[in-house]
């Protein structure tokens, strides 16, 4: 049987677009199942602001168009349009508007008309705003890519510069995974350097 794993995300976060290129492959080369949920940067940033009420805010269209695909077409419709808008935002460096989610609704099939009921269904805000809360409390977590394993344990990370491939993604899963196993394991760095997500440079 297939683990389970969570990946939250937010969708304007280039280390965790990385990463999730590097999840994708691991759900490929290995006996795990990714379900995709949700962290709001802004929400962390700038509570103070109620920024996913307001559809202007930076992720935010996103992120409740994403709830509510989920929500009504599957998990594996959130990852489809998670990944188009990350080709769109990451790869070819457009800037994550409402325009954007609409068109990356349909590089994937889905209706357009999604966005706009996301944006007035306020349970969108709840499903986002609750599962960024859960995690975040779970690991004292200040961001993303946040994995959650079967084991219910929330680990901030890894976080990479750039997605290893075929087999190289499975060996970094099962060297992450050995290490989450220990109680004593806490924390490992190392000097950024001008790394940046999508480089060769050391993170």
């Amino acid at each position: 049987m297939a683990a389970t794993v969570r990946f939250h995300f937010d969708p304007r976060c280039p280390w965790a677009w990385e990463s999730s290129k590097w999840i994708r492959e691991v759900e490929r080369v290995r006996d795990v199942e990714v379900e995709w949920a949700f962290f709001s940067l802004q929400e962390q940033n700038k509570p103070e602001t109620h920024p996913l009420r307001d559809p202007e805010a930076k992720g935010t269209a996103a992120l409740r168009t994403l709830a509510l695909a989920r929500r009504t077409e599957g998990n594996d419709a959130a990852g489809s349009l998670y990944e188009a808008i990350g080709e769109r935002v990451h790869e070819r460096q457009e800037d994550l508007t409402i325009d954007l989610v609409r068109h990356a609704l349909e590089d994937v099939g889905l209706r357009a008309g999604l966005l706009d009921d996301a944006l007035s269904d306020d349970v969108t805000i709840k499903e986002v705003s609750e599962e960024h809360y859960a995690v975040a409390a779970s690991v004292g977590c200040f961001g993303v890519p946040t994995i959650v394993l079967p084991s219910g344990e929330a680990i901030f990370g890894p976080v990479i510069t750039v997605a290893p491939r075929g087999e190289a993604a499975g060996e970094l899963w099962d060297h992450f995974e050995w290490l989450t196993r220990h109680d004593y394991f806490y924390e490992m760095k190392r000097e950024r350097g001008d790394a940046r997500p999508g480089s060769r440079a050391s993170s």
